[in-house]
């Protein structure tokens, strides 16, 4: 790890101009580790953008009070074309860049640091990847302990790392929060993170849009494989009925897993005409991200997510009911 800590900070050092960049729809891990490596390349003087494909949502904008994190653009295509190294952080795969990854395609330098195993190595120059890590914030805060530890005592860093990680640990609640988590947690504390204000931000806003839509989730709540298993469709004409947006449904997987008696839970977006995302929970018996990978997502045991393109939602329902039944009756 200290090897790829060097690497990683012997590119930033020999390059001017310096991409960050996370997955589409980005959660507080990707946001939260591409802004405290924003705040460690500008303090040597670097030219460094935070580029991402899509718009973070609202909730997560105080991590970002100096609004450097940008939303591509076509006006930004010549400077990512020229760029000396792109840094990209908790991926799983180059395409979710969407855009993006065209544009950067023949830069030569191209850094992935993630925990979640990559499927498509080849696009990068160098991978750091530690599928142990409870977060990719937890990487980025051992890299900026190791090279710059002063940079940790930045509030703007501190507040980022700790949101990163308190969201893909669920508040320290998952089985991935190990002793280390706490420890880091406990660093960024002493720099100066008001732990209240960060989970009011993320968990205790929401929107009367989200609070119907919920409305609607348990109204249309559907059982599968002796009860074992909750989920629901939800379309595009759900979220207009309730004046919500696409990202109001952040955490409605973890709702239903949280039902009684349920252990795995998933729920089916209709993000475009014929594009659905699926979101999978598990609580803890039956691993699901291999699951999700037969629909090509990925992601955690626990938690993981796929996009599919079908005109057939009925069929996607089934065929992942099939699949789920078919591990819940083998015990594994």
């Amino acid at each position: 790890m200290l090897e790829s800590f060097k690497y990683i900070n012997d590119r930033i050092e020999k390059s001017n101009t310096i991409l960050l960049s996370t997955h589409e729809n980005p959660d507080c891990d990707g946001l939260g580790s591409e802004i405290a490596f924003y705040y460690y390349i500008k303090s040597l003087g670097k030219e460094c953008k935070i580029i991402n494909c899509t718009a973070m949502s609202s909730k997560y904008s105080f991590i970002d009070p100096e609004n450097i994190v940008e939303v591509y653009e076509v006006n930004h295509d010549n400077w990512l074309k020229n760029i000396d190294l792109a840094i990209i952080f908790d991926i799983g795969s180059y395409k979710r860049l969407n855009q993006i990854h065209p544009l950067i395609n023949s830069c030569k330098n191209k850094i992935s640091i993630d925990h979640h195993l990559s499927k498509d190595s080849s696009f990068f120059s160098f991978e750091l990847v530690d599928a142990s890590a409870p977060a990719t914030g937890s990487i980025a805060w051992d890299f900026l302990n190791h090279i710059n530890p002063d940079s940790l005592n930045d509030i703007n860093v501190a507040n980022a790392l700790y949101s990163a990680i308190i969201t893909d640990t669920g508040s320290f609640r998952y089985s991935n929060t190990n002793p280390k988590t706490h420890t880091i947690a406990s660093s960024l504390l002493e720099s100066g993170v008001e732990p209240n204000e960060i989970y009011q931000n993320i968990y205790e806003n929401r929107k009367k849009s989200q609070i119907a839509l919920l409305s609607h989730v348990i109204d249309n709540v559907k059982y599968a494989v002796g009860d074992e298993v909750a989920y629901i469709t939800l379309f595009k004409k759900n979220f207009d009925e309730c004046n919500a947006d696409l990202s109001e449904n952040d955490g409605m997987a973890d709702f239903l897993r949280s039902i009684e008696g349920v252990e795995v839970s998933f729920v089916v977006t209709e993000v475009n005409v014929d594009i659905y995302k699926i979101n999978f929970r598990s609580r803890k018996k039956y691993i699901i991200n291999d699951i999700a990978e037969k629909f090509n997502g990925g992601g955690h045991a626990l938690a993981s997510g796929a996009t599919v393109k079908t005109s057939d939602v009925k069929k996607l329902e089934n065929d992942i009911i099939f699949y789920l039944k078919e591990r819940i009756e083998n015990g594994n």
